[in-house]
């Protein structure tokens, strides 16, 4: 008869984010939405517009969590 571990490391589960990475991953896909816009500008005008619209939205959610990170003390 096989013996069975029962008592095991468990995984570490975080779902805490930090203001710099929410930052980090937020402009990170405002700058990819940047560049697709930049390379579809003559071509598709409504794949342009809407990755106009979402790295905007990026840029200014990277912004407020830089801001809340420099305001809490």
């Amino acid at each position: 008869m096989a013996y069975q571990f029962k008592f095991f490391a468990q995984p570490v589960i975080s779902n805490i984010r930090t203001f710099c990475e929410a930052a980090l991953v937020e402009f990170t896909i405002g700058l990819i939405c940047a560049v697709f816009a930049y390379a579809s500008y003559g071509i598709f005008i409504h794949l342009f517009i809407a990755c106009v619209v979402i790295s905007i939205a990026c840029f200014c959610l990277s912004i407020y969590n830089i801001y809340s990170l420099l305001s809490y003390p």
